[in-house]
């Protein structure tokens, strides 16, 4: 082995120097960035939110686009904040209708999409919640969440999230699922998800991080999303670690928005909601879940 030690280290030497070209911090595609989701619920708003990607190495707010025309099936939405486009006061979307959306930028460049809304796949009754530990996997507490209901027989995608008192999960906390676990069933105590306590997340994010105390609410708000949209929103926790989305330049992240150099999804989607108000914060899980025990 010896004797091949000079030649070893002579290969080692050489692919040493061989030239490495970085990437640059102009070195990037600019792409318009569409975040456009409306629902059925008349006291959600219906905004259409548009930016501009980032450099990998800029480490800002990705820039806001201004004075853009947007517009649903011709009801033009009012730029309400740099970037963020509103639709009017109880504006919502209806089952059956199809929907349109156009953009056009100050500097011309036009893009446009089109959604349906989806059926809701799931009929939601009622949620309870049930204390499942502590101090685990850095967390301070952990509360399971479950859904009692039943899911159609059409295969459905979901987006969940919970909020505490009204706060909800920012977008990296929520979850994306199917019903392949409960396709057409009577749905009983299913454990959907859990709800964390972190002091370190709540000083960050707000107080659905909180610790739970007696006399909060729990609210369990779900979106039925279609096939194209669901396969998006998971590209987006496979593809990126950072916030907000898209500030790394995305690779493969499909998109339904017409147009040169654009990444997003516009999506319609029916939304329902089911909330409980904490008795016992500490209420053992298999009580709750599993009275018979």
């Amino acid at each position: 082995m010896r004797k091949y030690l000079p030649f070893l280290l002579s290969l080692l030497l050489v692919a040493c120097t061989e030239k490495v070209d970085l990437q640059s911090v102009s070195d990037y595609h600019d792409y318009l960035v569409v975040d456009a989701v409306l629902t059925d619920n008349p006291d959600h708003e219906q905004t259409v939110n548009l930016s501009r990607t980032v450099s990998y190495f800029f480490d800002e707010e990705p820039p806001r686009v201004r004075g853009a025309r947007v517009s649903v099936n011709d009801l033009v939405f009012e730029e309400s904040e740099p970037g963020v486009y509103l639709a009017p006061r109880g504006y919502h979307c209806e089952p059956g209708t199809k929907y349109h959306l156009q953009i056009e930028l100050p500097e011309g460049r036009n893009y446009e999409a089109d959604a349906s809304m989806p059926e809701r796949g799931f009929r939601l009754d009622g949620i309870d919640y049930a204390f499942a530990g502590n101090k685990s996997m850095g967390l301070d507490s952990l509360w399971t969440l479950a859904i009692w209901g039943k899911d159609d027989a059409i295969a459905s995608y979901y987006h969940i999230t919970l909020g505490v008192n009204g706060d909800y999960y920012p977008f990296e906390y929520t979850q994306f699922m199917d019903d392949k676990y409960f396709n057409d069933k009577e749905v009983k105590g299913f454990p959907i998800t859990t709800l964390v306590q972190s002091e370190v997340l709540r000083k960050r994010y707000g107080d659905a991080f909180k610790y739970l105390e007696t006399g909060d609410v729990i609210t369990l708000r779900a979106r039925s999303l279609e096939k194209g949209y669901f396969d998006f929103l998971l590209a987006q926790t496979l593809n990126t670690t950072s916030i907000p989305i898209f500030s790394p330049q995305p690779a493969n992240t499909p998109t339904n928005i017409r147009g040169e150099h654009v990444l997003g999804w516009f999506a319609v989607c029916p939304e329902f909601y089911a909330s409980v108000t904490v008795e016992d914060p500490f209420r053992p899980y298999y009580k709750k879940l599993f009275p018979w025990f």
